[in-house]
């Protein structure tokens, strides 16, 4: 690490290959940032702060090598964004495989969860950091051939809120941004038919689709130093809970 970067805040972004990860990734690198990123495969964003890692989040010993490799080559980590996530092709729950909800569970909770405690501890030496985990208005609707990716984003959800209550007299906050529908790669997979995207969109209050540009905004808001009694809290967008 340069001289330099090590006066730059440090943020460290899971699932930065590609859309919203990569989207978060580019914006904090705009805003002065040096950003760790990871994914399972190659990287895809060139910037000298952009420090890309391999790492399968659903793997303890991966995640826990690649949290010591981040501590040891940036010294501190001033914000974390769990955003990696699997989403799966919508079926219903008496028709889902074993095999396909132990994978998003593993992907969109369990990693999370090994990445929120690693990271955590790091923080939790500085005394300072923020947390922000990306869940879904799906929570909200109900959605037939959502079950097991809903409860996984609700576990996010929950994880979070607590995880904000013991982590607050270490000065560090710990928030979350669920967005409505946004038309990428992932969110393809949960069409049942070529009605569906309309079908979501006419129960958002706003109906067109969530641009990865207003989530970034948003994270934006949460990373502030000027939100540093906000903790706990869910933004939700294109939805009222």
């Amino acid at each position: 690490m340069t001289e330099r970067n090590s006066a730059h805040p440090v943020a460290v972004i899971t699932g930065t290959s590609r859309g919203l990860g990569k989207s978060l990734a580019q914006y904090f690198l705009k805003k002065d940032y040096v950003v760790a990123g990871c994914s399972r495969g190659e990287g895809a964003i060139e910037d000298k702060n952009y420090r890309h890692y391999k790492v399968d989040v659903r793997n303890e010993a991966e995640v826990r090598s690649w949290v010591r490799k981040v501590k040891s080559e940036f010294k501190k980590v001033d914000l974390l964004i769990c955003n990696a996530g699997l989403v799966r092709s919508a079926l219903l729950l008496s028709m889902t495989p074993s095999d396909e909800m132990e994978s998003i569970v593993r992907t969109n909770y369990i990693g999370v969860f090994y990445v929120l405690r690693e990271i955590s501890k790091v923080m939790a030496l500085r005394g300072s950091g923020r947390i922000i985990t990306i869940s879904s208005t799906m929570t909200l609707l109900h959605e037939e051939g959502t079950a097991v990716y809903s409860a996984t984003k609700a576990a996010v959800t929950e994880t979070t809120k607590v995880l904000a209550k013991e982590l607050a007299p270490r000065g560090i906050t710990c928030n979350v941004i669920a967005p409505a529908m946004m038309w990428t790669d992932s969110s393809e997979a949960l069409s049942k038919g070529g009605d569906w995207q309309k079908r979501m969109l006419e129960k958002q209050i706003f109906p067109r689709l969530i641009e990865t540009e207003e989530i970034c905004h948003i994270a934006d808001f949460f990373a502030s130093p000027k939100s540093s009694a906000i903790t706990g809290q869910v933004i939700y967008i294109g939805m009222v809970a």
